[in-house]
């Protein structure tokens, strides 16, 4: 039998070190710096990032010190959050400022937005001046907007323009930029329109770019929100968008790749706030930093806890009195919640999406009213004729099935009207939303079971 784990054993190791993270631990593990340099110079920087991202602090940091500034600015921004922080603390500011001068002007503002204020001044005033402004104009605008998420880097040409010409532009910008789309401007630098590279590539040469424009590509203002823009590009199927002020004067871009970027953080985010987590929360976080962060929420959740608490506790007679009861309760309080919950994440994705709107939202609130009320007394049913075949009392089940249907209603509407409620208030819909649903649902899940329990006790016992 040993025999057999060793060999499994040394069979497992072997395919771990086929793999580039097994590779890199060995080479670690071996200190064979110039063969770690080589294996990631074969590899994609989003590759390297989860590389890195698997190792310790100390290794991260090393490691990463280990590649040159043009693959260490593209590896940067496909760190986690956490594993850029550990990197940014430790690295110089020369170095840091010869990596923001390789990079993407979107991208080197959000890294330059994440350092402490000293350092952030002292890395733009490292980088060339029209560099420097440029970031600074960039870090004017709101991170959630299409301006805190546009870049300068472009690919424009005047209005008399040919197509040919365009086509040059392209050729000396490849180098430095992928290109979508060429937009034609004219001479005060207002956007006329954009040309897909595909087009462009297959119009004649001596026409004139404007000629080709495709008119169905939109633009987008600087201080549009970023979910916006990202359904922008769904509804659009875009490549890229321009991106211009209130004199429709042609600012930047932003590309599909950014767009990706987006639809995570918002993704997380949403999903993050109806559990009541910071959006920066991680597993690799220090606990302290974790603890501080979900506390509060506990809190929250202790106190509406100790409402249904309170609920229960009025009703204490009855509970002794019919000890039955109390077998149910979390039966009736589960469903409703499950119900809010299957509610609530509908609302919240269709508001993300922009299907909800308060325009529409009253057939929002009928529709699933319907569904409350027709599931109520689907699983009410169900559930009474279980109660009275288990213990042999009609009336606890026709209570029992009266309180499931009343609390799967008011579940479904109150996962309705929270993140309704919450968007009327300008906060975000998704803030805690599944905390107060189920609050709610086991209070009155509790209240109403009890309750008519109570009005018809003289028939139970």
């Amino acid at each position: 039998m040993g025999i057999y784990h060793g060999a499994f054993v040394m069979k497992k190791q072997r395919e771990e070190e086929v793999q580039p993270l097994g590779q890199l631990r060995k080479l670690i593990r071996l200190n064979r710096e110039f063969d770690i340099i080589d294996l990631f110079s074969d590899l994609h920087p989003a590759d390297i990032a989860d590389l890195i991202d698997n190792l310790g602090e100390q290794e991260k940091i090393h490691l990463f010190s280990l590649l040159d500034v043009e693959k260490a600015s593209d590896v940067i921004p496909e760190l986690s959050d956490a594993s850029r922080e550990q990197i940014l603390e430790d690295m110089s500011d020369k170095k840091l400022t010869e990596i923001i001068d390789e990079m993407d002007s979107d991208d080197a503002a959000d890294v330059i937005a994440g350092l402490p204020e000293e350092q952030a001044r002292a890395v733009l005033d490292g980088i060339e001046p029209e560099g420097s402004r440029d970031l600074k104009k960039l870090l004017k605008y709101d991170e959630d907007t299409a301006g805190g998420i546009m870049q300068w880097e472009l690919v424009s040409v005047s209005s008399d323009s040919t197509i040919n010409g365009a086509l040059n532009a392209v050729v000396q910008a490849s180098d430095e930029i992928e290109v979508y789309n060429v937009f034609v401007v004219d001479r005060d630098n207002v956007l006329v329109g954009a040309i897909p590279l595909q087009k462009l590539i297959t119009s004649k040469r001596h026409s004139l770019a404007i000629e080709a424009i495709d008119k169905t590509i939109p633009s987008v203002q600087t201080g549009v929100d970023q979910e916006e823009v990202a359904r922008m590009f769904e509804k659009y199927d875009l490549l890229s968008l321009p991106v211009v002020d209130i004199g429709n004067r042609l600012l930047g871009r932003i590309t599909i790749d950014d767009i990706v970027d987006v639809m995570e953080e918002e993704s997380s985010e949403d999903i993050y706030r109806i559990a009541g987590l910071h959006e920066d929360d991680s597993v690799f976080n220090s606990p302290v930093q974790s603890i501080r962060r979900r506390l509060p929420w506990l809190y929250l959740n202790l106190l509406t806890a100790l409402a249904s608490a309170l609920v229960i506790g009025f009703f204490e007679d009855t509970i002794r009195m019919v000890i039955a009861l109390a077998v149910f309760m979390p039966v009736v309080a589960g469903l409703g919640g499950n119900a809010g919950s299957q509610t609530l994440t509908l609302i919240v994705r269709g508001m993300a999406l922009g299907e909800v709107t308060f325009e529409n939202s009253r057939k929002a609130l009928y529709k699933q009213s319907i569904v409350g009320i027709v599931n109520g007394v689907a699983v009410g049913f169900v559930i009474g004729a279980i109660a009275y075949l288990w213990k042999g009392m009609p009336v606890l089940g026709v209570v029992l099935g009266l309180a499931m249907i009343i609390n799967v209603f008011v579940g479904t509407l109150i996962g309705t009207l929270i993140p309704l409620s919450l968007k009327w208030l300008k906060a975000d819909p998704a803030l805690g939303s599944h905390i107060f649903v189920t609050a709610f649902t086991d209070a009155f899940g509790f209240f109403s079971f009890l309750g008519l329990a109570t009005i018809f006790l003289k028939l139970l016992v």
